[in-house]
């Protein structure tokens, strides 16, 4: 089986018994990642403004992934510690993955659209769908040795928060990294659980303290006038620019879980 390894802060014992528990009745034994502390990182300075919550995900992540090169294993699955697994999760870590080219599978959904392929290869009763714009979050998703050496040196200077790196636009649209979005989702964050009587109410430590602060920053240096014109002119070209490219072979959908 596929190894998982799950992210947790040592401070929060309380996230590690969740997921110990929602993994165990999936039939999965995960091993626990001790996850870096962003109280013990400094932020980024301008321009990459990363928070040091931020800074600290990044770090928590090469540690997951830095451990599964030490093993012996062609695949491994990253999970952060507020996460719930679908249905057939120890199915889908038992399938046979080889054949398939990839260096990431994101298993996760935030239920927005997302420009995925129309079809793909099927695995363990889903499919497949070559993800071809950004699709953001990394709570949940499967990384091959060849992916982790990629991310590894994508993230080396700290320069974007993780799930650019690993599923934003110039990861997935720009073609850095070839990435799957596995159809229906296996995985969600808690918060966006669809079933709201399920939900724990467990935001995720690694990456919550700073978002005001941040969203104060961007909010102060937000496009004013011939800036923001520029701005809407660019985001138009950009749209278009994607309809070109991927409307032939993908459609933009939301992604479901199960």
């Amino acid at each position: 089986m596929i190894p998982v390894y799950v992210l947790n802060l040592a401070r929060s014992p309380e996230r590690r018994a969740f997921m110990a528990e929602g993994l165990a009745r999936a039939g999965v034994t995960p091993e626990f990642v001790a996850a870096v502390d962003g109280r013990a990182c400094r932020s980024a300075r301008p321009p990459r403004a990363l928070s040091a919550a931020e800074t600290a995900l990044i770090l928590s992540h090469r540690k997951a992934w830095r451990r599964f090169l030490r093993g012996p294993g062609e695949l491994a699955v990253v999970l952060e510690d507020d996460a719930h697994v679908g249905e057939g999760f120890a199915a889908l870590l038992s399938a046979d993955w080889r054949g398939l080219n990839f260096d990431l599978v994101k298993l996760e959904t935030l239920s927005h659209r997302a420009w995925i392929a129309r079809s793909g290869p099927s695995i363990a009763g889903r499919s497949l769908r070559r993800l071809g714009a950004e699709h953001l979050a990394s709570a949940g998703y499967l990384i091959s040795r060849a992916g982790a050496h990629k991310v590894l040196t994508a993230t080396r200077a700290l320069a974007e928060p993780v799930d650019h790196s690993l599923f934003g636009r110039d990861a997935i649209f720009e073609r850095r990294v070839r990435v799957y979005q596995l159809f229906p989702a296996i995985v969600v964050q808690d918060n966006l659980l669809p079933d709201a009587a399920a939900r724990r109410g467990i935001a995720t430590t690694l990456h919550e303290s700073d978002r005001l602060a941040l969203a104060a920053t961007a909010k102060r240096s937000k496009p004013r006038g011939l800036q923001r014109l520029a701005r809407e002119a660019r985001r138009l070209f950009e749209q278009m620019r994607r309809v070109l490219r991927l409307g032939p072979t993908m459609r933009r959908q939301r992604v479901p879980f199960r």
